[in-house]
């Protein structure tokens, strides 16, 4: 970490004001800050704590929160697809392989094509970088059906960014959730990938063919509604999470 410090020490001036690099600050800026603690604090007047710690560390602990429901939806993932497919012999590891395979692109599409756009925006408005998409960009794939297509979530994830943050000032001043946004937006936009009257189970093989072109089913919800007992889940099931779901939310333990 420390030739990682003296390495962005020496570039810093190119950022600073009157370096050739001067309109790429609030990028570089927010890198520095992501890696490293930031060495200023607030200016000595009123009752408040000077410590260097700022938003990116508040919101980094958001999202170490949130590694169990990504964890345990890796597993599900896999364990729903086998099941489905009726084979039984599956190992631990082929489920956890077969779901990190599914979940960590949509976790990889949600932060670059999120941040991507916080950069723009932060360039253009001379601003540093929104902290808030640190939490976004993990929320938006826990919250969505693990076969949905990658361009369709990028598609959705900037959208969020923009309409439902960016144009109200950014971070701390959004009326709208950004990651519910991007949701209701797949929604109204792709119905027939989000509607929630099914679950999503990725019945894909290892070749990528398709044993049957969709899995689904009714919801618990929709089974009560319709007084099919039989078809709804158990308690413990619904609190561990052994039930089909988008990514992260069908364990309470885990949330």
């Amino acid at each position: 970490m420390k030739s990682l410090r003296k390495i962005l020490d020496k570039a810093k001036p190119n950022f600073q004001k009157g370096g050739k690099l001067e309109k790429f600050y609030p990028a570089f800026n927010a890198f520095e800050t992501f890696l490293f603690v930031p060495d200023h604090t607030a200016p000595a007047q009123g009752a408040h704590i000077r410590d260097a710690m700022d938003l990116k560390r508040t919101m980094i602990l958001v999202v170490i929160a949130m590694v169990p429901c990504l964890l345990f939806g890796i597993w599900n993932t896999g364990y729903q697809h086998y099941l489905a497919l009726e084979i039984t012999d599956a190992t631990l590891m082929q489920q956890i392989g077969f779901g990190a395979s599914k979940v960590l692109p949509l976790v990889i599409v949600s932060y670059v094509s999120g941040l991507t756009v916080e950069f723009i925006f932060a360039i253009i408005r001379k601003h540093s970088i929104n902290e808030g998409f640190l939490v976004t960009g993990m929320l938006i794939p826990l919250i969505m059906p693990v076969d949905v297509p990658l361009w369709m979530l990028a598609v959705a994830t900037i959208f969020a960014v923009i309409i439902g943050k960016e144009v109200f000032g950014g971070t701390g001043m959004n009326i709208l959730n950004p990651a519910l946004t991007a949701r209701a937006f797949l929604f109204f936009a792709y119905p027939t990938k989000m509607s929630g009257n099914e679950v999503w189970i990725n019945t894909s093989l290892d070749e990528g063919q398709q044993i049957v072109d969709g899995f689904s089913g009714a919801t618990p919800l929709g089974n009560a509604a319709a007084n099919l007992k039989e078809n709804i889940p158990g308690i413990w099931e619904s609190f561990i999470g052994f039930i089909p779901g988008s990514v992260g939310e069908t364990s309470a333990l885990m949330c």
